[in-house]
């Protein structure tokens, strides 16, 4: 059993959100709210039907999905280790890094093949706002990348001390700190998801 929901207030028996997954869930709330505003205001200019230009999304977003989704999956599975003393996770943590950059080329090639067919950033409303849309998503996940190899280089930094390791894997603040990164991680891949079958919805894919 996870121990971090019961480190809230350092009371024993303390059964409450710890504070650093509060905050963690009030910044995804506010992320939530303004990529609601972002495809809200997509549907009321698509409605404009004599701005809108019709095109078909790139596929590439659809490969970038399942990589994103393998990512979260990999850290998942990683942080399932690390709290069983298993080694491993570092492999495993390393790979959630390994696929998320992936995604960040994948995007970035998805946005060279809008260029391709006519859809630039300064063009047509209608590929503006596809820019818009997975450019904020991954200014996002920039933010989490970074924090996600901050962690990675804490955990691999080896100790001569085998007993030193021990307490590292055993130490509840960095397994806090593990199980927040995992939470925003799995929201930003679920934000992807949901902003993908958005896009489908609206641009199909060719």
């Amino acid at each position: 059993m996870d121990n971090t929901r019961n480190v809230g207030s350092g009371k024993p028996g303390n059964t409450g959100i710890h504070p650093k997954v509060f905050m963690m869930m009030i910044a995804m709330v506010s992320m939530t709210m303004l990529f609601v505003a972002l495809t809200s205001a997509l549907l009321v200019k698509k409605a404009d039907t004599l701005q809108w230009v019709k095109f078909t999304l790139p596929p590439i977003f659809l490969y970038s999905t399942l990589v994103i989704i393998v990512s979260s999956v990999f850290l998942h599975l990683s942080y399932n280790m690390y709290k069983k003393g298993n080694q491993t996770y570092k492999v495993l943590m390393g790979a959630a890094l390994f696929t998320s950059l992936i995604f960040c080329y994948m995007q970035y090639t998805g946005w060279q093949d809008l260029v391709k067919i006519g859809m630039r950033l300064d063009g047509n409303v209608s590929g503006s706002f596809v820019y818009m849309v997975t450019g904020f998503h991954l200014a996002h996940l920039i933010g989490g990348i970074l924090a996600l190899l901050i962690t990675f280089l804490k955990h691999v930094w080896k100790v001569k001390d085998p007993l030193e390791e021990l307490k590292r894997i055993a130490d509840i603040n960095r397994r806090i700190n593990f199980n927040v990164l995992l939470i925003f991680w799995h929201f930003l891949g679920g934000l992807w998801v949901y902003l993908f079958v958005f896009l489908f919805s609206v641009y199909k894919i060719s």
